[in-house]
């Protein structure tokens, strides 16, 4: 009788507890990102305004055309999502009962193709995030495993790189061509 309060506001302790380690994320990226930027030679506020923070690093160590590329598979995937989302929603309402009707059938199939087309682009989005940082990584003459934590632990890394004193922003890296491997170095 008396432990339902009690597991109400441990629930809601719970919920506190957890958005408050999210906002402590959160404010660790943008924190490491302000002093990143500022080893880049780049103003601080760049750094913690979400896109154009991108748009910044996409066009001082890439190039501004993936910047785009970037934005239209975040665009398209997130349409791609939302109308899977009201495809399949759609599918199972005209599909419910003991006869399955062609159009639900058809809806179905349509939000199944918009999701897996969504998961895709959600995969090209991460790797090209991920070359980003491969690039940023060489940048700071870092090794291939730190883009892999910018990726993973941006809360960890960023205030990592922009803190400390011994790692150094030495500029972009161009990336060369090994023809005896056939493959691309970004060093």
């Amino acid at each position: 009788m008396y432990t339902q309060p009690f597991a109400a506001f441990s629930s809601v302790i719970s919920s506190l507890m957890s958005t408050m380690y999210s906002l402590a994320a959160v404010a660790a990226v943008y924190i490491g990102m302000w002093f990143t930027f500022k080893k880049m030679n780049l103003p601080g506020w760049k750094g913690i305004i979400p896109f154009y923070n991108y748009y910044v690093l996409f066009e001082k160590l890439w190039d501004i055309k993936m910047f785009w590329r970037m934005v239209i598979y975040t665009a398209v995937g997130a349409g791609s999502a939302i109308f899977g989302s009201l495809f399949i929603t759609l599918g199972a309402v005209f599909a419910a009962g003991g006869n399955a009707q062609p159009v639900g059938i058809i809806l179905l199939i349509l939000g199944a193709a918009s999701l897996i087309a969504s998961l895709v682009l959600i995969i090209l989005l991460i790797v090209l995030e991920f070359q980003l940082f491969v690039r940023m990584a060489a940048a700071f003459a870092l090794k291939r495993a730190w883009a892999w934590g910018m990726l993973f632990i941006p809360y960890v890394i960023f205030p990592i790189i922009g803190f400390h004193k011994g790692i150094v922003y030495y500029g972009p890296v161009q990336q060369t061509y090994n023809a005896q491997n056939q493959t691309y170095y970004v060093r």
